[in-house]
């Protein structure tokens, strides 16, 4: 009877010799030496030699694919290189571009993202929320590393800040700021300072008579802060009894049909006895004015604006609008536009100040606004190329062109 100690080498003696080479034919040659060397040699048992042999080849099979990684990573770097030095993608989502102000902001903003080696995708909703929100899935599909938003409806624009969130790209809302929401960023003017210069522009002319304030889209939440600094302006002329508000509205979408319906309104109830007119735009003015028209009151009656729209200057120096309030928007879309770039590299933006929407406290950029009159149309709006001189000039007497 054979002793149990010999069972492994008298195992081994009856094995072939193709048994004890590797599976791996490219290691073969040096295997069977190594392992007929360790038994005569050292009397290691055959499960031993079999796990270095294992080893062996696990060592080898790590050092493969080590090197099969870098090669793929080596690949996919050169794959990815194009990507890398393609444009930047900046998503801005529009609410109307029916305003005239709003084709100017564009026009600024893609010009300096150009500069800044930044591609802008556009998108507009004319006014429909739902399609708004569409628009945003869609440029963050397309690959977009930041969204500049023009919200319709300052709330329900939420859901937009809320999924591009979820897919961490920054959003820097743009004159209009979403409520209640994780916005990264603002850049605007102050609609209550804006709402205050209106008023108090056609107070110092008229401190007493009949008013009638013609309020934005009741959506937007810009519309409803004017309308906070227009109240805050006259509020001291109401309480002494000297100003009577007797026609107030709002214009759905800033719609200036929806202007002339409240100016008609108001003209019908007080027989025309109306002494100014706080309009919160220049679509909405224009509207007042027409209705104004119909009834031979335009010029007769102040009214306010906002936006320094060509249609709004040439009223001005025609004399039936009373002034309008011009916000710098070349150097607003400029500023928007570094602040997007900024934003999508990770960047700190420089002299931002902060405003609250609700939830947080959001970093901004404000620009000054400017109360253009009949007197300053060449200091202002037409020396900082806004609107043109040759262009107003065509639509006026040369008794009424600006000085």
């Amino acid at each position: 009877m054979r002793q149990e100690s010999d069972r492994p080498r008298n195992y081994l003696s009856r094995k072939r010799s193709s048994d004890l080479v590797p599976h791996y034919s490219w290691s073969a040659p040096g295997s069977y030496p190594i392992v007929a060397l360790a038994r005569q040699c050292y009397g290691f048992k055959y499960s031993v030699v079999k796990n270095m042999q294992r080893l062996r080849h696990r060592f080898l099979l790590s050092l493969w694919m080590i090197a099969l990684s870098v090669s793929l990573f080596g690949f996919a770097k050169g794959q990815t290189a194009t990507p890398q030095n393609a444009p930047l993608k900046i998503g801005y989502l529009m609410d109307s571009l029916k305003v005239e102000r709003w084709q100017t902001d564009l026009d600024n903003f893609q010009k300096r993202a150009k500069e800044l080696g930044a591609e802008v995708l556009v998108e507009t909703a004319e006014g429909d929320d739902e399609l708004q929100l569409q628009q945003s899935q869609k440029l963050m599909d397309s690959g977009v590393k930041v969204l500049v938003l023009v919200p319709h409806d300052a709330d329900k624009a939420a859901r937009i800040v809320n999924a591009a969130k979820a897919r961490h790209i920054p959003v820097l809302c743009y004159e209009r700021l979403v409520h209640n929401s994780d916005v990264d960023f603002f850049v605007g003017t102050n609609a209550e300072v804006i709402g205050e210069l209106q008023s108090s522009a056609l107070a110092r002319l008229a401190p007493k008579g009949n008013y009638v304030l013609i309020g934005g889209s009741p959506s937007d939440s810009n519309a409803k802060v004017l309308r906070e600094g227009q109240i805050r302006a006259l509020q001291a002329f109401v309480d002494r009894g000297n100003i009577k508000i007797v026609g107030d509205g709002w214009a759905k979408d800033w719609d200036p049909a929806e202007a002339y319906a409240i100016m008609s309104k108001a003209i019908d109830a007080t027989k025309g006895d109306v002494t100014a007119v706080v309009a919160s735009n220049d679509g909405t003015a224009g509207g007042a004015i027409q209705a104004l028209q119909e009834h031979k009151l335009a010029g007769k009656v102040l009214v306010s604006g906002q936006d320094a729209d060509l249609a709004a200057i040439i009223r001005i120096l025609d004399g039936t609008q009373t002034m309008t309030v011009y916000k710098p928007i070349a150097l607003q879309a400029r500023s928007a536009a570094e602040a997007a770039v900024s934003l999508a590299a990770g960047s700190p933006i420089k002299n931002a100040v902060s405003i609250p929407n609700g939830t947080k406290t959001v970093q901004a950029i404000f620009l000054s606004p400017v109360v253009v009159t009949r007197d300053n149309v060449k200091q202002t709006v037409i020396k900082d190329g806004f609107q043109n001189l040759e262009t107003i000039q065509k639509s006026l007497p040369k008794e009424k062109w600006p000085n």
